[in-house]
């Protein structure tokens, strides 16, 4: 598989991982989070991974939509998140 598109997806205190491929969804894993917003990415980013038997290099763009705005710790946790994942 190539060409997967990560998004993450906040909305208040839910979080939601989607694979998508040509506009298509393949898989998404949703959980609640509280303070633990970085475990729960990479928990949930390595539970999808491995239920679609791809690795991250697969991965070949991400988005981060929701209602919170950039200025939202949130937001730059999963903007970390991401960055950390391009290296």
């Amino acid at each position: 598989m190539t060409g997967i598109v990560l998004q993450i997806i906040l909305i208040q205190s839910d979080v939601t991982l989607k694979l998508v491929k040509n506009g298509r969804t393949l898989d998404l894993q949703s959980t609640k989070y509280y303070h633990d917003l970085s475990d729960m990415l990479i928990t949930g980013l390595d539970k999808l991974l491995e239920r679609n038997k791809i690795d991250t290099s697969s991965l070949k763009s991400f988005k981060i939509k929701g209602n919170l705005g950039q200025d939202s710790t949130s937001y730059k946790i999963a903007s970390a998140f991401i960055a950390g994942l391009q290296t």
